[in-house]
């Protein structure tokens, strides 16, 4: 009971309880493995617990998607603010939000690839955050070579995922991706 009682002295808190525990559940199993059931249990509220913050299981799945959507955003933005070069600032970043080795942005992307692959509503989303960002960068890292590097990244974090390469492979094959993205831009394209 006392779950209850703090859950509705802090909606907010709640709410991203909620979230933080449907990325726990789609990183580990998938769409199919996230229940409201088995995140209300995870979080300490009832069903209906969830069901105040979120109508449904689509809309809960929608707004995970948001949510890991707002932090790739903020992890994007700091590795370009750190980034002395500007062209292929944004293939930089996309490749190391990718293929990144830290525990948390491993669930990160975990949890929206396995749930973009398998929900075209969810895929949706994810396409139109990234062709936002395309635009967005489309001086710096609209170059044919750049976008190769981003499908190569896509293709390492497949086989990482699939636990096909070793982490040290994966580690070797970002870095050379992020080295072959500072070449001298032609008109090329």
């Amino acid at each position: 009971m006392q779950a209850t009682t703090s859950s509705r002295k802090n909606p907010e808190m709640t709410r991203q309880k909620i979230l933080n525990h449907t990325i726990q559940l789609a990183a580990e199993k998938g769409v199919s493995g996230v229940s409201i059931q088995g995140v209300a249990d995870l979080v300490g509220v009832s069903k209906g617990g969830v069901f105040h913050h979120f109508p449904n299981k689509q809309k809960l799945l929608e707004e995970m998607i948001a949510e890991l959507l707002q932090r790739l955003d903020g992890f994007v933005d700091q590795a370009i603010a750190k980034d002395p070069v500007a062209q292929g600032c944004f293939t930089r970043a996309y490749i190391e939000a990718t293929l990144q080795a830290e525990p948390d942005e491993v669930q990160l992307w975990s949890a929206i690839s396995m749930t973009i692959l398998t929900e075209p509503v969810l895929n949706n989303m994810w396409m139109r955050w990234y062709q936002a960002r395309l635009k967005r960068h489309k001086q710096t890292d609209d170059h044919l070579e750049l976008k190769i590097l981003r499908y190569a990244a896509d293709g390492v974090w497949l086989t990482a995922f699939a636990e096909i390469d070793d982490p040290n492979e994966t580690e070797h094959m970002k870095q050379e991706l992020i080295q072959r993205s500072y070449f001298k831009s032609s008109n090329k394209q």
